[in-house]
């Protein structure tokens, strides 16, 4: 007699956790909700930092005291976070902006199952809204649809963190009646799609859209399959269900409307792939005070030296943030400029009021696109030693006698690190030359002007230089090559304590970056987690966001540490003479090298100009 499958009662008993779960997961999100009405009476803001702060270290410390990671847990609740804030966001606007209809009808790029058909469905699925798709076969043809009332609403792409702005959408912007009135980001997550009955050894043509295709260029430089282009992903997807031995590369989601499987994933080049997409209607928007809101901006300046300066300097004064500046060409005006300006501001506050009749003086010409709400939820970020305050841990060994790593209480000298004939902590200032040009014609252009590190993308790489590349997940440093001779962790991933971790095991030197607004003891304690793990060669950059490298907190970041500091002189905008003396005067408080970008030089020869005037 057969006995009962052992395993059954234990599924049985996870199953109807996990329905309790979603039913608990279904009251909170009806409790955030409650939330936002209280916080609509109080006219509070929608996100309190310092109470998800405080939950979230008070849950990490809880689920430590269960046995649970607490990576596992703050992964856990950033995610239930980030969906009650959109959530509270969204009932914001339809309360101030009560006369949209349960169903909507919205075009977009493509056909199901495109990255822009995806997009739409997850902006309209947190608003509740039943969605008619109207696919359209290029971007001309989802304005005209919106402003021909066709559609209520139209989604376009206008990012990409890999290829860039979409400059179509932006040159039709210039002269369209809509406004913008959303924007939602989306992760592009490219793999390998196949039908049912289909095996891969049996492949023998990809099908994949040009933009596709090269984000994903080198997975298919090592298979030795047809390439074949398509005019979207969807057409792809369509192709590899009916036609054998081929497959597509599209997203999971997408590929299932089509039947298709997932047999590998994760194919781009680049580790963090997103695309962010904005949301048009034919009439503007109210977004309430309490939401995070961005107002975006159509400018041109006058003909002038310094007139772009001047317009930017407004909001600088202002103390308004600008989180991106793109110019595109003015049709019909040969060598002119329209800028296209994003400010995290809301339209209606009395700042952004004061910015427009100022910026109305100078300007030639300014129309204001749309003021919607921002999409961009910043994770709340624990501090290194709420992470280390570990109740499991418990007599002396919880307790950390010595002085941190970093410190000059443990190390008075400076450190140092080599990279072949280079010397960062050394008595001479440190190059390190980003390029996104070909290797060889870099290499050839930092060498001869006397560089001494090349931070590159590409993976292929002959060069005599010692090579830098930047580490964003733990998939991308597992599989680096063993030519690397230094890692960067960019700023992003300043708090990801995995990540940290496992470059602590590696043999190669790093060069962490200063998370965006962490103070200089977060940026330590992130360091530290790396020597904790062994690798004693760390160096810290200080990279430019918004505004030039505060030489104050250098000065105070060198009394603290023994650890070599990189900066990245100046502003994109700086003239290549103007970034050497930031860049020398940063060396005189200590500072053992400096980070420039060949790709932002505006004339061949600033590179010559910069290394001549540094060493001056």
């Amino acid at each position: 007699m057969q006995q009962d499958n052992p395993l059954e009662p234990i599924r049985q008993q996870i199953t109807a956790l996990d329905q309790q779960l979603l039913q608990l997961f279904a009251r909170r999100r009806e409790l955030s909700i409650e939330v936002a009405q209280t916080k609509a009476d109080a006219v509070s803001p929608v996100r309190d930092v310092d109470r998800e702060s405080a939950l979230l270290t008070r849950l990490v410390q809880q689920g430590r005291e269960l046995g649970l990671d607490g990576q596992y847990v703050s992964r856990l609740f950033h995610t239930i976070i980030e969906d009650s804030v959109l959530r509270q966001q969204a009932w914001f606007q339809e309360r101030i902006n009560p006369t949209h209809p349960e169903q909507v009808k919205v075009a977009y790029l493509g056909a199901k199952g495109s990255y822009s058909h995806i997009a739409a469905y997850h902006y309209f699925e947190r608003r509740d809204r039943k969605l008619v798709e109207m696919g359209l076969p290029n971007f001309d043809a989802i304005f005209t649809a919106v402003d021909e009332g066709q559609a209520d609403y139209g989604i376009l792409p206008v990012e990409n963190t890999s290829s860039g702005a979409i400059n179509e959408v932006f040159d039709l912007l210039q002269n369209t009646n809509l406004y913008i009135v959303g924007e939602t980001t989306e992760t592009i997550a490219h793999c390998l799609l196949l039908a049912d009955d289909a095996k891969r050894e049996q492949i023998t043509t990809v099908f994949a859209h040009p933009q596709v295709h090269a984000q994903c260029s080198g997975y298919l430089s090592k298979q030795g399959w047809d390439q074949q282009y398509c005019a979207s992903s969807a057409e792809a997807m369509t192709r590899a269900s009916s036609e054998p031995n081929t497959a597509a590369i599209g997203s999971a989601r997408g590929g299932s409307f089509y039947g298709l499987n997932v047999i590998e994933a994760n194919l781009a080049n680049q580790a963090r792939n997103e695309s962010r997409f904005i949301v048009v209607a034919r009439k503007s928007i109210s977004v309430p005070l309490q939401v995070p809101a961005k107002t975006t901006l159509l400018m041109a300046t006058s003909q002038q030296a310094g007139a772009l300066v001047d317009a930017l300097l407004i909001l600088k004064q202002l103390g308004l943030t600008m989180t991106k500046l793109e110019s595109r060409p003015i049709h019909g005006n040969p060598w002119e400029e329209m800028f296209y300006l994003d400010i995290a501001a809301n339209q209606e506050s009395q700042t952004m009021q004061d910015a427009l009749l100022q910026l109305r003086k100078i300007t030639r010409f300014i129309k204001v696109l749309g003021c919607y709400p921002s999409d961009t939820i910043l994770p709340t970020e624990l501090a290194a030693p709420a992470l280390a305050d570990d109740p499991r841990l418990t007599g002396t060994a919880a307790v950390q006698t010595s002085a941190p790593l970093y410190s000059r209480q443990l190390k008075p000298e400076n450190s140092q690190i080599n990279l072949n004939n280079c010397q960062f902590g050394g008595q001479q200032l440190q190059v390190i030359a980003a390029s996104n040009a070909a290797v060889t014609q870099a290499e050839v252009k930092i060498k001869e002007q006397g560089g001494h590190v090349l931070l590159t993308d590409s993976d292929d790489v002959a060069t005599t230089l010692p090579t830098a590349k930047v580490i964003s997940s733990e998939t991308q440093l597992a599989n680096i090559n063993s030519h690397l001779q230094l890692l960067l962790i960019e700023a992003a991933q300043m708090a990801n304590q995995q990540l940290l971790t496992q470059v602590g095991k590696q043999p190669r030197p790093v060069l962490l970056s200063r998370g965006y607004g962490a103070s200089l003891q977060q940026w330590l304690d992130a360091a530290e987690v790396i020597l904790q793990q062994g690798n004693q060669q760390v160096a810290l950059l200080a990279q430019r966001h918004q505004d030039i490298v505060d030489f104050h907190d250098l000065a105070e970041l060198q009394q603290l540490t023994h650890l070599p500091i990189v900066i990245e002189p100046g502003r994109a905008d700086d003239s290549a003479t103007t970034q050497a003396n930031l860049a020398k005067a940063a060396a005189s408080i200590g500072v053992s090298g400096v980070l420039v970008s060949l790709s932002e030089q505006r004339q061949p020869d600033d590179y010559a100009v910069f290394m001549k005037a540094l060493y001056a």
